[in-house]
């Protein structure tokens, strides 16, 4: 049984990585096909041509109290 250390820096490490963190998100202009149309535009300006943008993570998004 692991004790309460080791479980913490388990939820310290799972909490940085999938909830506070940056997020790649399907872009939005180009809807994650990293080009406006499909007519060999060029590449998105909003994510580069990745197809993905990076977006704060939900708790970072909230408001300071």
């Amino acid at each position: 049984m692991a004790n309460f250390h080791q479980r913490k820096a388990e939820r310290t490490e799972y909490y940085l990585a999938f909830v506070y963190g940056w997020k790649l998100n399907p872009c939005l202009s180009c809807n994650g096909s990293g080009k406006y149309d499909n007519d060999g535009s060029p590449d998105c300006g909003a994510c580069d041509g990745s197809g993905k943008e990076r977006v704060r993570g939900a708790k970072a998004m909230q408001p300071d109290n």
